[in-house]
């Protein structure tokens, strides 16, 4: 029986509510029988100047997973370490999982740079990109992948952990247990 499995990957550092949006328009309109988020242990094609223990970002996920009511944290890329390259994430999946038809979503900005993803053409022949429009009303897509329409929110994660540091609120950006957990663990403040 074939399986559909989207994956959902980030540094989520941390997550907040504009992933959660991100996740929960893909989910209901996929409708898959599971939903993983992946995060990165270090993404390729991004700085790290703003690490965080990796324990703190998998507890925020599962915490807004909770809120969510669907999906599950995926440790391949932090259990592998070292640079994460989706094609090997993938490719260890698809040999778990050799039935499934797998999904994975990037945003606008993701879209634009693959052709800079490390065996891009393999890739594609393991997975079907799922793209949401990320700066922009609407997402043209090349042929064999899916487009998902999401309303625009200007969040990142850049700005969440600017906002800790400068003392302001980060309220309805992050869900409320997680802001909750930021603020007890003291995450981001230096």
């Amino acid at each position: 029986m074939t399986q559909s499995i989207v994956l959902y990957g980030g540094q989520f550092n941390p997550i907040h509510t504009a992933h959660l949006v991100v996740a929960s328009e893909v989910y209901h309109q996929i409708k898959p029988e599971r939903f993983l988020f992946l995060p990165s242990y270090m993404s390729p094609l991004k700085s790290h100047n703003s690490e965080l223990n990796t324990n703190h970002r998998i507890k925020m996920l599962e915490i807004a997973i909770e809120e969510l009511g669907f999906g599950e944290v995926c440790l391949d890329e932090i259990e592998r370490q070292g640079q994460s390259y989706t094609y090997d994430t993938l490719k260890t999946l698809k040999s778990a999982h050799p039935d499934s038809k797998l999904f994975f979503i990037i945003g606008t900005d993701q879209y634009d740079q693959l052709d800079q993803w490390y065996r891009i053409d393999e890739l594609k022949q393991i997975v079907t990109f799922i793209v949401v429009n990320r700066g922009k009303q609407e997402q043209d897509v090349s042929e064999g992948m899916i487009a998902v329409r999401i309303p625009r929110m200007d969040i990142s994660s850049s700005m969440i952990r600017h906002r800790i540091q400068t003392g302001e609120s980060i309220q309805i950006l992050v869900p409320k247990q997680v802001e909750s957990y930021i603020r007890r663990e003291r995450l981001y403040e230096n």
